[in-house]
């Protein structure tokens, strides 16, 4: 697998998940993605998981403005980006970077949500008390909860 599809994959399984901190730089930039349904499968205490993406290429937010009038400015500074906490929809593989769509809450900004697209060398994926997951055993607790959830 390559770095863009582990990319894809890893916010893929964190659908419905929000990105509500950061912390770092291009070399090594840390997301806090806040998913509770997944986290307590791991312990019944965890809300969170950390992304970790390491040697950033690329990483932009393409917002939707609201009103839908408004002229589109593409977020590409780290704090404009995630100034808003970043709900994840999807994830997908395009021109060989992975867009994410997102929707976004706070009625104060002047979007809704928008396109956040990244690529980077390395992707990591670390439980609450940082201990790395690897993606196919992240993968595993994600489909372990959707195939319970189907049951019900």
């Amino acid at each position: 697998m390559t770095a863009t599809e582990d990319i894809k994959d890893v916010f893929s399984i964190l659908h419905d998940g929000t990105i509500s901190a950061w912390t770092g730089d291009k070399n090594l930039l840390t997301l806090t993605v806040e998913c509770e349904y997944l986290a307590e499968r791991i312990d019944k205490s965890f809300d969170r998981f950390y992304v970790v993406l390491i040697n950033v290429d690329k990483l932009e937010l393409d917002p939707w403005t609201n009103p839908i009038d408004l002229p589109t400015i593409v977020k590409t500074d780290y704090a404009d980006i995630f100034k808003a906490e970043l709900e994840i929809l999807s994830a997908d593989i395009k021109d060989d970077v992975v867009v994410i769509t997102c929707n976004q809450h706070d009625t104060s900004l002047d979007y809704c949500g928008g396109n956040l697209t990244i690529s980077s060398k390395t992707i990591k994926v670390y439980d609450q008390n940082k201990n790395e997951l690897t993606i196919n055993h992240f993968d595993k607790i994600c489909n372990e909860y959707w195939d319970e959830w189907r049951k019900k």
